[in-house]
């Protein structure tokens, strides 16, 4: 007897989850499909790179997720990415392992994420990654693994287990703080003009202000020398630094509470 987790797979591959690419993605698993959320976390995240809702369901996913945000070289991101059941149910005989199941039903399989990347001169690959903590690894976990690692295999796609160990945490946070100032309109009456017209004489104020300030409080000062509404300065710093067009140590956690050090990349085309 098919079970209830069997047909809603089986509608969603139907309804074109798993489907797409960039803005037309449709992650497998979403966000609101999850009662019970992994370590608690269930996010809907607006992606940098894909111009749509991203749907992770566990902190390690998010915090990966960010990451791969930041870095330029990624093109695309596709999340809960499923693996054709055919094929990974043949996969599961060919090595006598129990495929991964409910209840004795056979259920899709799928990868934490899927990464478009470039390959030489205006080609592209694809990159599956899984994310695991180091304290749910058991047999079982590695079996299915397997199957996973031979699906990439067979099809010609680098795979990688990514785990919860050696975490750049200062680094995570950062892009955290800043992460929703990436696109200008996400603050009413900003857009890209207004940000060509403020963003000079902000960042003149900021370095000219007193270095021992917090950025909060140097922001606010902004904010009052040029008649801004308050908060506006604050999210010029967010928005720049997540654009790359200022930088600053990433890998040194930013406190609004303490002073910030802010500078213009010497060649906008060399990744920090």
């Amino acid at each position: 007897m098919t079970n209830t987790v069997y047909r809603t797979h089986a509608n969603r591959l139907k309804d074109g989850r798993g489907q797409g690419r960039g803005a037309d993605y449709i992650p497998f698993i979403q966000a609101n499909d999850n009662k019970v959320a992994s370590e608690g976390w269930l996010t809907r995240t607006p992606g940098w790179h894909s111009n749509r809702i991203h749907h992770t369901l566990s902190k390690y996913e998010y915090q990966y997720l960010l990451v791969q945000d930041w870095v330029d070289q990624v093109i695309d991101i596709r999340e809960q990415y499923p693996l054709p059941i055919e094929e990974t149910q043949r996969i599961a005989k060919k090595l006598n392992i129990i495929h991964a199941n409910l209840k004795g039903q056979d259920v899709v399989q799928t990868s934490d994420f899927m990464l478009t990347v470039p390959n030489g001169e205006n080609g592209t690959m694809e990159e599956a990654r899984t994310f695991k903590p180091t304290n749910k690894l058991n047999k079982r976990t590695l079996e299915l693994f397997e199957i996973e690692r031979r699906y990439y295999q067979e099809i010609g796609v680098q795979w990688k287990v990514v785990f919860d160990v050696g975490r750049p945490t200062n680094f995570i946070k950062n892009i955290d703080w800043l992460h929703d100032a990436k696109r200008p309109d996400v603050r009413p009456g900003m857009d890209n003009e207004m940000v060509d017209i403020i963003a000079e004489p902000i960042f003149e104020l900021l370095k000219k202000n007193d270095h021992s300030l917090s950025i909060s409080k140097s922001c606010l000062k902004s904010d009052q020398s040029i008649g801004l509404e308050p908060g506006t300065s604050m999210f010029m710093v967010k928005h720049m630094l997540a654009n790359k067009r200022w930088i600053t140590n990433m890998h040194e956690l930013i406190r609004e509470s303490a002073p910030l050090v802010i500078e213009k990349p010497l060649n906008r085309g060399v990744k920090k």
